[in-house]
């Protein structure tokens, strides 16, 4: 377990002199599936007095945790914090059944908006979102198959509510102190309902509580009324929705009485008295719980597992076969581990990519005296231990101060406040009780104590690939020795897979591979690469889709995909593979299969303009690089035949456009006006492509060399750069990293430089990185990545049908996968 950052407060010294009440909060945290964070903090970051007025919860990407922004100010004590599964909606409940949710404006991490707010007046100990029935693990019997489709499969579970033809709904559950279960379901029309009933037959009261997904659908609950020498209680919940009511169905379940009670039972004086934590191993799962109990002597960990037994009867019934004997199923307990020291938090993964009866998974337990213990499901097998160094984390400023004031210093009465770990399960993030983020690297649960492997990277990126995860914290657990060879077999291992399936996850896939390439300092034109890519593809579906037969009866394939096969020469007129000139292409195909509105041409101007600019930048760069050697970002794509015969076809189809409506056409600074750049481009890309795989011919390269004397090569935005921690400062600074509140850190500034090309004339305005226009110097009410720091704007002017499924592509995130946020002014 490697300290990878932490995210300190400022403490001014106006701070009050009593500190005791600075750290009387207890702060939890949220991680979700795209590794933002949310948490909660009893004073305001933005105050260094630290003076406890109300209760905040931030916001945080884990890849810039300095930039926390606020969601709400609340009066009353936020007991449960939850991000749904597509981490765009928050979930909060307070001290008095209040319970929230807030939703990301526009998919702005730092704008949030509230959906709804329904009080049930009692204290809410735990809350959950529905589960939307989707769960994908890797099949252990099938994890050498080439093919993720066989490799990683889709497990059969249920979802937590149907809606009519079985499709999932949205909504929470909630359970309270006195054991009533409040549901609320979010219908798609904006209707909400609300459900109420109680867990068992009597209200009791409840101080530890966790509850899980059951395969059937149905949430498994575990309570504990805090008393060592009472039972843990067992519940399934179970929800259905007719029309506009909301039934609810509780039912116990088996229970059972912690052993260390057993053992110390009927001593006077037992060395745990009072449970702390409980938690099931895994949120999909019900198979094993993990509970803490905590005395005068330290603490216990117990794991407990339910197991099938068969069900003995009286020797009277003795001539009862054995295969007709039932069985039931009970908890027993598997293992216990002991420390001196109480526990102030727990932690267990959400899910488990492998799908294994037990599935392999670990336990991290945060102790008073600052140690964070990792443990191993197996046997509680001791996997890693680190101590938090809570002195190391003061400010010179303060500490001056209270030496001067004969305060002891407020930092040794910090601890962990609470534990989540991300979703793939390599990094453990930790908040204290004044409200500061620490941040683990884990080992990997397959290797106990070792290092991360390159196969076990590449398995989880793969998951992450297939399911939509984010893999961020994976990529945080490389070392940049690897990265290349990882990437190397991250790619023949996609190129393995079906063409259908390669069409779905292609731009993932180089998302994954980009954000692999911008964490090396020499990554940058790789990273481009995968960028241009990205774009390339998303612009050829866009054009290619509004392309439509005329006759639909009378040919198998649409004018996309016979233009593809004619330039790609697996048609019949396979010899235009080899022609040059784009008049004679035109001449062989049927320019009314490709005709499309006028006013939805001129729409896309800036899409074409982007396809001519960026063969225009390939053909410019290919003297000044080999195949083994890219200077250029983007530059790597004029070796890849896939993408040479792209440009190719769209080239086409932009001619045939610009016959419709002229201004779709892209617009050059041309040397000379009588030079056809759009038939110019598509002969040297031909000319390249029939080159693939030989010597570059000098007359290709002559050609390309006068390009920038013939018409000005534009340099295109691909956001390749990296920022925050997953960037090559990760691997340039000593660990760990300490970032402030709300203050940039200049130590993860660095500097990489592109490679110009001659002729070419710098840019001094931003660009869009979606809609590739300009942005101007400084441009106001953008939206700017939390990885990449590219810009877009937030809000387009008059758009068509065609560019507002363009701008749907990228409303989520942006092209590297990052979350967006609001800027109101950004500067060049």
């Amino acid at each position: 377990m490697d300290h990878i950052y932490s995210v300190l407060r400022r403490i001014t010294s106006n701070a009050s002199s009593n500190t005791d009440w600075i750290t009387e909060g207890r702060p939890v945290i949220s991680v979700s599936s795209r590794n933002t964070i949310a948490f909660t903090s009893t004073t305001d970051l933005h105050d260094g007095t630290a003076k406890i007025s109300r209760i905040h919860v931030y916001v945080a990407d884990l890849n810039m945790p300095w930039e926390a922004y606020e969601v709400l100010s609340h009066n009353e004590d936020i007991s449960c914090l939850e991000w749904d599964i597509n981490a765009t909606k928050l979930l909060i409940a307070d001290a008095v059944g209040c319970i929230q949710v807030w939703a990301m404006k526009d998919f702005l991490l730092n704008e949030w908006v509230q959906i709804t707010s329904t009080t049930f007046e009692d204290y809410i100990l735990a809350a959950a979102w529905f589960h939307n029935g989707k769960k994908i693990a890797l099949n252990m019997e099938k994890k050498d198959n080439a093919l993720y489709l066989e490799k990683y499969s889709f497990i059969r579970f249920g979802p937590s509510v149907k809606q009519f033809g079985s499709k999932p709904s949205e909504g929470l559950i909630a359970i309270t102190m006195t054991g009533m279960v409040f549901v609320i379901v979010l219908q798609s029309d904006g209707n909400i309902i609300t459900g109420t009933a109680p867990l068992g037959e009597f209200r009791s009261k409840i101080k530890v509580i966790d509850l899980c997904y059951a395969k059937s659908g149905d949430f498994l609950v575990v309570t504990s009324d805090g008393l060592v020498q009472s039972s843990v209680h067992c519940f399934r919940v179970g929800l259905k929705v007719n029309q506009e009511e909301c039934f609810i169905n509780c039912e116990p379940f088996s229970s059972f009485f912690l052993n260390c009670h057993a053992t110390s039972f009927p001593i006077e004086k037992p060395a745990y008295t009072k449970v702390t934590h409980l938690k099931f191993i895994l949120r999909e799962a019900a198979d094993a719980v993990v509970i803490t109990a905590s005395g005068p002597n330290g603490s216990t960990v117990e794991l407990w597992e339910l197991r099938e037994k068969p069900v003995t009867f009286n020797k009277f019934f003795s001539n009862v076969s054995l295969e007709r004997q039932p069985k039931t199923v009970v908890w027993q307990h598997h293992i216990s581990s002991t420390s001196p020291s109480s526990v102030v938090a727990m932690a267990t993964p959400r899910l488990s990519i492998y799908d294994a009866n037990p599935p392999p998974s670990y336990i991290l337990v945060a102790y008073k005296d600052n140690s964070i213990k990792c443990f191993y499901r197996e046997s509680l097998q001791l996997a890693c231990n680190i101590s938090v160094n809570t002195g190391s984390h003061r400010r010179d400023e303060h500490t001056m101060y209270s030496h001067q004031q004969g305060m002891k210093p407020y930092f040794h009465s910090a601890a962990i406040s609470d534990m989540q770990l991300s979703w793939t399960g390599c990094t453990l993030v930790a908040i204290d009780s004044l409200s500061q983020v620490f941040l683990y690297r884990l080992c990997p649960v397959t290797d106990i104590g070792g290092p991360m492997t390159t196969s076990y990277a590449l398995t989880v990126l793969e998951y992450c690939l297939v399911t939509g995860t984010d893999w961020w914290d994976v990529v945080l657990s490389l070392r940049p020795g690897w990265i290349e060879s990882i990437c190397e077999k991250f790619t023949e291992s996609f190129n393995r897979q079906p063409p259908a399936a390669q069409q779905g996850w292609i731009s993932r896939y180089l998302s994954i591979k980009g954000s692999l390439y911008r964490c090396l300092s020499n990554g940058l034109a790789k990273a481009g690469d995968c960028h241009a890519m990205i774009m390339l593809n998303a612009i050829a579906s866009a054009m290619k889709s509004l392309l439509r037969p005329r006759d639909l009866s009378s040919q198998d394939k649409g004018p996309a995909e016979n233009l593809a096969a004619i330039l790609s020469g697996k048609g019949t007129e396979s010899s235009l593979y080899h022609t040059e000139k784009m008049d004679t292409v035109l001449l062989k195909i049927e320019s009314k299969e490709f005709t499309v509105e006028p006013p939805i041409l001129q729409s896309l101007q800036h899409l074409t303009q982007w396809v001519a600019d960026c063969a225009l930048y390939l053909l410019a760069t290919l003297p000044y690089q080999t195949p083994h050697h890219n200077r250029y970002p983007g530059g790597g794509l004029v070796f890849d035949p896939k993408a040479l015969n792209t440009l190719r076809e769209l080239l086409v189809i932009i001619r045939i456009w610009s016959l419709l409506n002229e201004s779709c056409l892209p617009m050059f600074t041309k040397m000379a006006d009588n030079i056809d750049v759009l038939s110019l481009l598509y002969k040297l890309l031909t000319k390249t492509l029939l080159n693939h795989g030989s010597e570059l011919d000098d007359t290709l390269l002559d050609e390309c060399s006068l390009l920038p004397n013939q018409v000005l090569v534009p340099i295109i935005e691909l956001g390749t750069q990296a920022f925050g921690v997953a960037s090559p400062a990760l691997f340039m600074n000593s660990l760990p990293l300490q970032f402030e509140y709300l203050c940039q850190p200049e130590f993860l500034k660095y500097n990489s430089k592109a490679h110009n090309i001659e002729g070419t004339i710098p840019q001094n305005h931003k660009t869009d990185i979606v809609r590739h226009v300009s942005l101007g110097n400084n441009p106001t009410n953008v939206r700017q990545c939390t990885r990449c720091y590219s810009s877009s704007m937030l809000k387009a002017g008059a758009r068509s049908a065609a560019t507002r499924a363009w701008d749907q592509r990228w409303l989520k995130c942006c092209p590297c996968g990052g979350q967006w946020k609001f800027i109101p002014s950004l500067e060049s």
